[in-house]
């Protein structure tokens, strides 16, 4: 019988060891209630900027689109590969400058997106009449952890977090959620941030909308490499564990 107990002792302590793991370490924000939050509070007003070595997508249409083509030379559907595809696009240059066809260089550093099409609206309007111009960023975010890391890419300027993180399909439950580090490059400066994703202070972190080229880091946690339900690990553990419990309850009828 002692070595009944053994065996279910053993099985019960793999199975138990989910348990070791605090639930406020495992769950996003747990400390939320229901409610409501106010959008764009101070913390978070600064709009996305242009910045060097960013690439724009720029659009110029009009009621003839004859008329305009010229300005459009990278929306011309091509076979090239993706690598290919995402070197198209304006290159904002080590000085802040775009070279635009009929306009030559202009300046959009330091610009948003919207400022940006202004701009390039105004000084095309000597040209032409009644334009619409678009000009939105082709920006991507990239998310590591200890196992694998994915770029993720901007489909709007309003990308937040969580959103990152659930596309980039690489998370552990496991992970280290309280301490996230996000690398930031802004105005020639890196900045290195820590983030709470455990508490509900994250939603008015400046941080919680992310800009192009930012970096996240989700380090794993102690029982992430054998833990996680993905691990290998943990599958031969837990078979381990259930055979030599089988095998002992066999011997001792």
């Amino acid at each position: 019988m002692p070595k009944i107990f053994t065996a279910f002792a053993i099985v019960l302590f793999f199975f138990s060891l989910h348990a070791c793991v605090a639930p406020n370490k495992l769950y996003y924000f747990h400390d939320k209630q229901p409610g409501k939050d106010t959008l764009d509070i101070a913390t978070q007003v600064s709009a996305q900027t242009i910045q060097k070595n960013d690439r724009l997508n720029i659009t110029v249409s009009s009621t003839d689109p004859a008329l305009t083509a010229y300005l459009n030379p990278f929306n011309v559907q091509t076979s090239t590969n993706s690598s290919q595809q995402a070197n198209t696009g304006y290159l904002v240059n080590n000085i802040g400058k775009i070279e635009f066809p009929l306009l030559g260089s202009i300046d959009v550093a330091g610009l948003s997106t919207s400022e940006a099409a202004g701009r390039i609206k105004e000084k095309l309007s000597f040209f032409y009449k009644d334009l619409f111009v678009n000009v939105s960023l082709r920006g991507q975010v990239y998310f590591m952890n200890g196992r694998s890391g994915t770029p993720i890419p901007m489909i709007n300027e309003r990308l937040t977090i969580f959103e990152a993180i659930t596309q980039s399909g690489v998370q552990d439950a496991f992970d280290k959620k309280n301490a996230v580090w996000l690398v930031r490059e802004r105005n020639g400066q890196r900045t290195y941030t820590r983030l709470d994703l455990n508490s509900k202070s994250i939603f008015q972190s400046p941080y919680f909308y992310l800009q192009n080229n930012d970096l996240i880091y989700m380090q794993p946690g102690r029982f992430s490499s054998f833990l996680s339900p993905t691990s290998p690990g943990r599958n031969i553990i837990t078979i381990t564990g259930a055979i030599l419990a089988i095998f002992i309850a066999i011997r001792n009828f």
